[in-house]
């Protein structure tokens, strides 16, 4: 457990305001300073509801003036902290964008502190320098400690033992106090133990993001960043991290935040509101998962936790509650209220079971709510969907009338094969024609099959007749033998029931295909080596044949050893022979002495007279002798062959 932990439990129960500024609310969210000109703006960030894009929006009063970076949000006084790194200060930042210059850390080195973030305990701003621009070179060098309880804001340095990390930000696990961070020069996860400047990495390195300017956790305890994907130009992405695996995946694109830094409060209680199903139908028992994360340092008790659900939903019972209260009596059939929840540290689950009304359609949203908080959470906080980008949603379902249709689904079955008839909805009953039960049937032989869908105020029924697919077969017939560069059309011969699909499938690396899903095709193999096509058909019925090539990669040129630039007509120009078509990449002619007399750089083939050498040199014809040639070929599968001799000038 890291040390700093312990105190955070005190000095969160003791959040002042001693600095004639207003705090921020700690509700979970994320800011990030932008530098879109010379210098850095405070920004709220947002997703757009509609779009799903990150989306930033200023914090109202901040002015500008300052080149800002590595900052923390500091939870026992809800402020957030951060460098200016124009002359190395520290700043202090309100909830209405105020800033207050505390002190310029003279005493530290000169360097580009790029990352930062408030341990969880509130006492130290941990920051860390590189010497370097942001470069291939680049490293952070050390931790630097600002305490933030003393009025004189002392600071201690602490190196790092690994030089090889560049990171650009930093942030504290809620729950554990462990420091993570995203090293850009091998692109992975990083843990910091902040208290010897040891780095540990987490997975492999070339993960898909290229450098992440922020990173930030959330109550739950996950971990994201924003930042720039592979190949990308700008940091734009949004990304959630795995902290066990250091693998990452991309949430979501936004707003450009280049030159940024970010921080968040994930001290707080937040609520997410889940669904066993989204699709239902009428009279179906469904069950909704209220996943609560409490990181704001202490149990809460005297909560109220309310769900007024759509009308036509009725609350059959509460499955699981491991935070007590008391069910408020006298309620409707689709209300919930729990009064007096005691909500303890970490991350737990209230289930509750839920019939839909007989005549309901359509899709139906809601969200609950958690009341009494503490105004510096901000009173109250209401359910999030955690299955869509969008925070702060509330929780669908669809509910559509009972139906089963298998007259749509696949009425043939291949010889040998299986064929998986399903239900339309899985939380219905199936029952089929021999008794069993369940929502998919596999059928191997021609018959009638006909199942049963049951819920509590619904039955349907349905029918199939299955037979036997035709047969299916493709020939690709015979192969050939080509030379290095040659192309071979195949037609192939199918016989089965229409539509097909197809599938190429061969090695990549030692030939091409112009097409990989369609029938007719255009092969170039480059080695000996064969290419296979699965079709399957109408009725999923697969086939496949194989057909073989061998490939000559011997190079057929002729490189003459004289010519006469006399201007009879007759070998007047020293140029490269073939059968085949290959490409040239280079062409040069030396003296014997090693000038160089004559170039040609440009792509052409062999076999043309035009772009071959003449005999002149800076427009004057050279003298007979021995002259030194050099030749690159380029072939078709992307080797080259070099070829170096004499060629005699005559007259």
């Amino acid at each position: 457990m890291n040390r700093f932990i312990p105190l955070f439990w005190v000095f969160l129960l003791t959040v002042a305001n001693s600095y004639a500024q207003e705090p921020f609310v700690c509700r979970g969210d994320y800011y990030l300073t932008l530098r879109p000109g010379s210098y850095n703006e405070l920004q709220r960030v947002l997703i757009d509801p509609v779009t799903e894009r990150v989306t930033f929006q200023q914090v109202p009063g901040f002015g500008p003036g300052h080149q800002l970076n590595a900052m923390g949000y500091r939870v026992t006084d809800n402020f957030i902290y951060v460098i200016d790194q124009e002359v190395t200060s520290l700043l202090r930042i309100d909830g209405t964008g105020q800033v207050t210059r505390l002190r310029v850390l003279s005493e530290l080195p000169r360097m580009n502190y790029y990352a930062g973030a408030c341990t969880p305990d509130g006492n130290y701003l941990v920051i860390s320098g590189s010497p370097y621009e942001v470069g291939f070179s680049s490293s952070n060098l050390n931790l630097v400690f600002i305490d933030l309880r003393e009025p004189d804001y002392p600071t201690t340095i602490v190196p790092l033992n690994n030089n090889s990390f560049l990171f650009f930000d930093m942030a504290f696990d809620p729950f554990t106090g462990e420091c993570y961070s995203y090293d850009g020069n091998n692109a992975r996860l990083i843990k910091i133990d902040i208290q010897n400047g040891t780095t540990t990495a987490v997975g492999p390195p070339g993960q898909i993001a290229a450098s992440l300017g922020t990173l930030f956790f959330d109550a739950f305890g996950n971990l994201y960043g924003y930042g720039r994907p592979q190949g990308g130009t700008s940091q734009n992405t949004l990304f959630s991290i795995d902290k066990g695996t250091g693998r990452l995946q991309i949430r979501t694109n936004g707003d450009p935040a280049d030159r940024s830094d970010g921080c968040s409060c994930p001290f707080t209680i937040k609520l997410t509101k889940d669904v066993s199903v989204r699709e239902a139908a009428p009279c179906q028992e469904v069950v909704y998962t209220f996943t609560i994360a409490n990181a704001s340092a202490i149990t809460r008790e005297n909560i109220l936790f309310e769900d007024v659900m759509p009308e036509g939903f009725e609350i059959v019972e509460i499955i699981r509650n491991p935070f007590s209260g008391t069910v408020r009596e006298g309620t409707l059939p689709n209300e919930l209220y729990i009064d007096d929840m005691v909500i303890p540290l970490g991350v737990d689950s209230l289930q509750v079971k839920v019939r839909l009304g007989r005549d309901l359609g359509g899709v139906y949203e809601n969200q609950a709510r958690i009341e009494n908080l503490p105004q510096s959470l901000g009173g109250f906080t209401v359910s999030d969907d955690p299955t869509t980008i969008p925070l702060e949603d509330p929780t669908k379902i669809r509910i559509i009338p009972l139906t089963v249709d298998l007259q749509s689904q696949n009425v043939l079955v291949c010889e040998g094969d299986t064929l998986v008839l399903s239900g339309s909805q899985e939380t219905a009953t199936h029952t089929w024609q021999d008794g069993s039960v369940g929502f998919t049937y596999e059928v191997t032989e021609p018959g009638v099959y006909s199942v049963e869908a049951r819920t509590a105020c619904d039955v349907v029924y349905d029918s199939i007749t299955v037979e036997f697919a035709p047969p299916l077969s493709v020939e690709l017939g015979e192969g050939a033998a080509l030379t290095l560069g040659d192309s071979f059309n195949v037609d192939p011969w199918i016989m089965g029931t229409a539509p097909y699909e197809y599938r190429w499938s061969y090695d990549e690396e030692s030939g091409i295909a112009s097409c990989d899903d369609c029938p007719d095709n255009s092969l170039m193999p480059y080695f000996d080596m064969g290419y296979r096509l699965e079709v399957t058909d109408a009725a999923g019925c697969v086939a496949s044949d194989e057909i073989f090539f061998t490939v000559d990669r011997n190079i057929y040129i002729w490189i003459p050893n004289a010519f006469s630039p006399n201007g009879d007509g007759i070998n007047d120009v020293f140029y490269v022979r073939g059968l085949e078509q290959y490409e040239i990449t280079e062409f040069q002619i030396f003296s014997k002495w090693g000038q160089r007399l004559f170039q040609n750089g440009s792509l052409f083939y062999v076999e043309n007279e035009h772009q071959g050498w003449n005999g002149f040199a800076n427009s004057e014809l050279m003298t007979p002798g021995v002259y030194v040639y050099r030749v690159t070929l380029r072939l078709a599968d992307g080797s080259r062959r070099h070829y170096a001799g004499d060629v005699t000038l005559i007259r």
